[in-house]
C-alpha cells in the first residue's frame, strides 16, 4: 500500500499513527502523530528522519524498550499541557516479517479514562470503610464490594504502572534522582549511584541528597525548584553557574564542578518539578550528565587561544621592533654615505694646507719652538689625510676580491676612527702583537669592518670614564688569532646564545640596529674563519677573531 492510500486512511483518524523500518528510519506518520509528538520535543517531524534521533534523550531507551515487548502490551505515558496532566496509551507492534521488516506505533488519548481510575483511585478508602455486614444491606454490599474489586484493579495498575516507571528510572543511562514533596527520595538509580558513590539502600526515603555533592547540609537545585524558591534564593546557592530551561517551565540548568575522592568532575544537571493532575507540585526530579571532557577541551581550547594571542603579541612587537632597526639602518647607511662625501671635500683643502706648511718649513728661518709647532701641524694635516682616506676606503662598496694583507695595519687604520671617541671616554688601548704575524689571504674591507664593530662593542660595553682594551694576536697553527679583550660589563648568559642572531641587541633601539656581530659572523664564515666569545664576566668580554694564513 503506498503513502497516498495510507493518507487517505489514517489522515482524518483521531488516533496518532507512526509507521518505521527497523532502525527507526520514519515511512509515514498521520497529523494526530505530529500533534502528539509536539508535546514531547520542539523538533520537526518529517519522513525519511530517525524516530530515535528526533526524540528528546529521556524517551529513546524507553521507546527501544516498548518496542522489544510482546505484541499486544500497551504503555501509558503522562504529559503535562496547559499546567493540565493528559495521558496517552502508546500501542507498538511489529510487522508479520519480523524485526527486519519494522514496526508501527498507534497512540491514544486515554485522559478521561485514566482520570477516571485516579478518581476512582482516591475513593477505595472511603467506599472500603462504608463497607456493611448484614443481612438487610446484602445487596448494597454486593454493590460496594464490586466497586471495591475494581478499585482493588486500577490500585493494582497504579501500582504496576509505579513499577515500569522505577524500572525506566533505573534502567536509564542518564544518572537521575526523584523527590517527593517532603524532600525525600523516591528513585536513586544506578547510573547515580556509581557516578557518586552512594547506593540506592542508603539514600531512599531519606532527606540526604546533598550528600552526594556537597560537604554539608544545602538544597540542591531539585530541593530548590520543588519549593519554587525565588530567583534571588537560587542565585545565592549557584550564582553565575545557573540558567533557566528553554524547554522546561520552572526547570533550571547548572553547570559546577565536584569532587569525588580527591578527582574533579564537571556536572551539567537539570531539575524539573512534577506535577499532579490539578497543577500541584508534588516532587522533583533531577538529572546529570558528566561534561568533564568538554570542560577540559574548553580550558585547553582557551589555553591554546591565550598563547596564540600571546605570541601574535610577539610577533607584531617583533616585526615592530625590526622596522625600527631597518629604519635605523638605513639611517646609518646614509650617514655613510654623508661621511664620505664630506671627506672627500674635505681631501684636498687638508692635502693643500699640508703642502703649503712642507713649503713653509723648508723655506722659512724660524726659531725651534716654531719649528716643532709646525711640524707638529704638519703631523696633524697627515693624520686628518689617513683619516679621510680610510673613511673613504671604508664606505666604497666591497671589492669582495681577496688579498694579501697585514692584520696589524687593519687594526691600526680602525683604531683612527676610534681615536677620538676612546680619548673623550678615557679608554686606553694596550696593545701586543705577534712580532712574526704573516700576511693573511682576505678581502681587507670586510676584515676592517669585523675589527671596528668588535672595537665599538667594547667601547659601548665599559662604563664612562673608565676602562682598558687590550688587543693581541697570536698564530695558532695555521689559523692567525686576534685577541680583543675589554674591561666592560660583561655579556648575559641568556644574551650570550642571540648575539650572532640577526636584530639582536642588547642596545635601545636608537642606538643600534642588531646587525653588527650578525654580519660579522658572516664575513667571518665565508672567510673560512670564525668569530667567537672566548671569556665574558662581569670583569669583561673577550672576542676572538681566527683567520686562516693561507
Amino acid at each position: 500500500m503506498d503513502n497516498l492510500t495510507l493518507d487517505a486512511i489514517f489522515s482524518q483518524r483521531p488516533e496518532g499513527t507512526l509507521c518505521c523500518d527497523s532502525s527507526g528510519k520514519i515511512v509515514f506518520f498521520n497529523p494526530a502523530f505530529k500533534d502528539f509528538f509536539r508535546l514531547l520535543t520542539t523538533d520537526d517531524l518529517f519522513t525519511g528522519g530517525n524516530i530515535f534521533t528526533l526524540l528528546p534523550n529521556r524517551y529513546r531507551e524507553l521507546w527501544r524498550l516498548y518496542i522489544g515487548q510482546p505484541a499486544g502490551e500497551d504503555n501509558i505515558i503522562s504529559l503535562i499541557q496547559d499546567n493540565k496532566v493528559r495521558y496517552w496509551q502508546l500501542s507498538f507492534a511489529r510487522s508479520a516479517a519480523g524485526d527486519e521488516a519494522g514496526w508501527s506505533l498507534l497512540v491514544r488519548d486515554i485522559t478521561p479514562l485514566q482520570s477516571q481510575i485516579n478518581e476512582l483511585r482516591d475513593l477505595y478508602q472511603a467506599l472500603e470503610n462504608q463497607f456493611v455486614d448484614g443481612a438487610d444491606q446484602i445487596e448494597t454490599n454486593i454493590i460496594l464490594a464490586r466497586e471495591i474489586s475494581e478499585r482493588k484493579i486500577a490500585q493494582e495498575k497504579l501500582s504496576e504502572s509505579k513499577e515500569r516507571l522505577s524500572q525506566i528510572i533505573d534502567g536509564n543511562s542518564i544518572p537521575t534522582f526523584v523527590l517527593d514533596k517532603n524532600h525525600r527520595i523516591t528513585h536513586w538509580n544506578k547510573a547515580l549511584a556509581r557516578l557518586t558513590g552512594l547506593a540506592d539502600e542508603e539514600v531512599i526515603g531519606r532527606d540526604v541528597q546533598w550528600r552526594a555533592f556537597y560537604s554539608h547540609k544545602r538544597p540542591t537545585m531539585a530541593d530548590l525548584v520543588l519549593e519554587k524558591a525565588p530567583e534571588r534564593e537560587i542565585k545565592r546557592f549557584y550564582d553565575h553557574k545557573y540558567r533557566r530551561s528553554v524547554l522546561l517551565k520552572d526547570s533550571y540548568e547548572v553547570e559546577d564542578r565536584f569532587e569525588w575522592q580527591g578527582e574533579y568532575k564537571w556536572l551539567f544537571f537539570t531539575a524539573a518539578p512534577l506535577i499532579n493532575r490539578t497543577g500541584e507540585i508534588i516532587g522533583a526530579i533531577e538529572t546529570l550528565q558528566d561534561i568533564t571532557d568538554r570542560k577540559e577541551m574548553e580550558e585547553k581550547f582557551l589555553l591554546y587561544q591565550e598563547i596564540l594571542e600571546k605570541r601574535v603579541k610577539e610577533r607584531t612587537m617583533q616585526l615592530q621592533k625590526t622596522y625600527e632597526q631597518l629604519l635605523h639602518a638605513e639611517k646609518l647607511s646614509a650617514v655613510g654615505k654623508l661621511a664620505a662625501s664630506i671627506a672627500h671635500e674635505f681631501g684636498n683643502p687638508i692635502i693643500g694646507i699640508r703642502n703649503f706648511l712642507i713649503g713653509l718649513h723648508k723655506t722659512a728661518v724660524m726659531d725651534q719652538d716654531d719649528s716643532e709647532m709646525l711640524d707638529l701641524a704638519i703631523e696633524e694635516c697627515q693624520r686628518v689625510k689617513d683619516l679621510i682616506s680610510n673613511l673613504q676606503n671604508f664606505n666604497r662598496p666591497t671589492s669582495g676580491t681577496a688579498s694579501p694583507m697585514n692584520i696589524h695595519k687593519a687594526i691600526d687604520d680602525m683604531l683612527i676612527f676610534c681615536k677620538k671617541s676612546f680619548k673623550e671616554n678615557k679608554i686606553l688601548v694596550k696593545k701586543d702583537y705577534y712580532t712574526q704575524m704573516p700576511e693573511i689571504t682576505a678581502v681587507a674591507d670586510q676584515i676592517k669592518q669585523v675589527i671596528l664593530n668588535c672595537l665599538n662593542n667594547a667601547q659601548e660595553s665599559i662604563y664612562p670614564g673608565q676602562g682598558i682594551i687590550r688587543i693581541s694576536t697570536e698564530v695558532n697553527g695555521n689559523m692567525a688569532l686576534l685577541h680583543i679583550k675589554d674591561t666592560g660589563k660583561g655579556i648575559k648568559d641568556n644574551d650570550l646564545i642571540h648575539i650572532f642572531e640577526p636584530f639582536f641587541s642588547t642596545k635601545p633601539a636608537v642606538e643600534g640596529t642588531g646587525l653588527g656581530l650578525s654580519v660579522s659572523y658572516g664575513i667571518m664564515k665565508k672567510h673560512r674563519g670564525n668569530i667567537e666569545v672566548t671569556e665574558t664576566s662581569a670583569r669583561g668580554t673577550t672576542f676572538t677573531i681566527s683567520l686562516p694564513i693561507n
